[in-house]
């Protein structure tokens, strides 16, 4: 059984409520949005002020030299 289609001279026009419905999810998850970007941009400014240049260059623990003892012979 096929479903029957609406064609578009009978279909109700949209009430100006749904507009005002939609106008303000769209500008609620705008605001959600620029709240989250703040929020992440201030945690990586935080976190970026917070450390020291050279602490992810290198280790702080001096350098090993390994040498061999077996001798070749």
């Amino acid at each position: 059984m096929a479903m029957p289609t609406i064609e578009a001279r009978n279909a109700p026009p949209i009430d100006a409520c749904v507009w005002r419905d939609l106008a303000q999810l769209a500008a609620e998850a705008l605001a959600i949005g620029v709240v989250f970007s703040v929020l992440l941009a201030l945690a990586v400014f935080v976190v970026a002020r917070g450390a020291r240049g050279d602490e992810f260059a290198a280790s702080q623990t001096p350098p090993v030299e390994i040498r061999s003892t077996s001798s070749a012979g």
